[in-house]
């Protein structure tokens, strides 16, 4: 619970700048009365961590790495059937996709969001293949998990999985 805290105080603290600008763009901004612009940043930047908090809390297993993020990676041991699998979820999408590149090792999409697309990567190595979602533009935002819940899709249709994102420390 400690650690949980302690990263909403840091992305808050993160997202300060972005709840500074709004206060300043709609109301202005005066060097002899800086303190209503810094307390209503710090409650709009919190009120952006509260908005995704609760859709992060319903995954119990989630890890603190994992925790307020946008940016997740999943490791599967590499063998034909993963691959194929992969390709296959590519070919037949689970959502809107985009095709940006695609190499006998190498897959790289993007997944078309309400607001901010993902990029979805798929990297084969000689051990592993290595998926990573991510925002393609502002990936210090938290999105509501829902790369996260994609990443789980990925997890959940392949076999023999290395490093997934749910064996991360727990909070």
């Amino acid at each position: 619970m400690k650690n949980k805290i302690l990263k909403i105080i840091g992305k808050t603290i993160v997202l300060l700048p972005i709840g500074l600008s709004f206060w300043v763009l709609i109301n202005g901004f005066d060097l002899h009365n800086w303190v209503y612009p810094v307390i209503s940043g710090l409650v709009l930047s919190f009120g952006i961590v509260f908005w995704n908090l609760f859709d992060y809390e319903k995954y119990d297993d989630m890890g603190m790495v994992d925790f307020l993020e946008s940016k997740h990676i999943l490791k599967i041991k590499n063998n034909k059937e993963n691959w194929t699998s992969i390709n296959q979820m590519i070919e037949t999408p689970f959502e809107k996709l985009q095709v940006l590149e695609k190499t006998d090792d190498n897959i790289k999409v993007q997944i078309n969001r309400k607001f901010i697309n993902s990029i979805l990567t798929a990297r084969k190595s000689e051990n592993e293949i290595l998926v990573a979602i991510e925002k393609k533009y502002m990936n210090f935002l938290p999105d509501k998990a829902v790369n996260y819940n994609t990443l789980r899709k990925i997890e959940n249709e392949t076999k023999n999985i290395l490093d997934t994102p749910l064996s991360n420390s727990k909070a």
